[in-house]
């Protein structure tokens, strides 16, 4: 990697004053004062690894660029939809919302670079990505500690039609107007894994998150857990793969960005 210092920084003037400085540059993209200090108070990172920060983002504008990978508006509202959908909302409701704010088109820019990047880590990591049948099997029989749950649980489940009604009960679980509540008991065999996972990161005491079941929005109490056994493999396999995905994709991206960084051209000014 290039590092070139260079004692006299290249200041931008309007009207003879000074309004901004570049502090450095990665394959002639530059990163301003202007950009190092929003990152700082936005991120709350101290100045090197704010730096450090804008010049991964700036090399990987630099590869979708390069590599010509765009975005159109139909993408775009769908990301959007699968937000509103998640909130209650249409699409046409949501956007009604941000344009009221005067959000809309920085929301929608968000949405754009998120997808962009998306799509810029799915084409590095597509032919490299591959888990085996065997690695899913071994690590459930190496990590079987993870997969420990109970035998049954006592549950309240609280719907509503609003996500406030339940938030409000999570502060006082009296204020439970409007609010239906229905007290359960199930076998763990019996559960479906998104349930069975949800009760299993949920303490004895706790409220879970709230989700969204398509009818309404709901949560549990979760009143008492008893007995230990394991979830079964079959149950178990997805949730392996997906953390092996998760975490050969990180690594394969982590050493594609380091490998580029290191041929950058990049310089910095004082």
């Amino acid at each position: 990697m290039k590092k070139i210092f260079l004692s006299l920084g290249i200041v931008l003037f309007l009207n003879a004053e000074v309004i901004d400085k570049i502090i450095a540059t990665i394959n002639n993209i530059p990163i301003t004062s202007y950009d190092l200090e929003k990152v700082e108070k936005q991120l709350n990172l101290p100045r090197d690894k704010a730096l450090n920060y804008l010049l991964d983002q700036k090399l990987i504008d630099y590869e979708i660029k390069k590599l010509g990978i765009d975005v159109d508006e139909f993408e775009i509202d769908n990301a959007m939809e699968k937000i509103a959908k998640q909130n209650g909302l249409s699409l046409f409701e949501f956007k009604n919302i941000l344009m009221q704010r005067g959000e809309l088109d920085k929301f929608k820019k968000q949405i754009k670079d998120n997808l962009l990047k998306q799509k810029l880590f799915d084409q590095i990591v597509q032919t490299k990505l591959k888990i085996t049948p065997d690695e899913i099997k071994n690590y459930y029989n190496n990590h079987k500690d993870e997969f420990q749950i109970f035998n049954t649980i006592q549950v309240t489940k609280y719907s509503a039609n609003n996500r406030q009604l339940l938030l409000n009960i999570k502060q006082n679980p009296l204020s439970n107007t409007n609010v239906k509540t229905q007290t359960l008991v199930y076998d763990s065999k019996d559960l479906p894994l998104g349930l069975l996972f949800l009760f299993k990161q949920t303490k004895v005491g706790d409220f879970t998150p709230i989700i969204n079941d398509g009818i309404s929005y709901v949560m549990f109490y979760v009143a008492n857990k008893e007995g230990k056994t394991y979830m079964p493999f079959d149950k178990a396999k997805n949730i392996i793969a997906n953390k092996l995905i998760s975490q050969k994709r990180e690594m394969i991206l982590k050493e594609y960005f380091s490998k580029l960084k290191n041929r950058a051209d990049i310089k910095f000014f004082n």
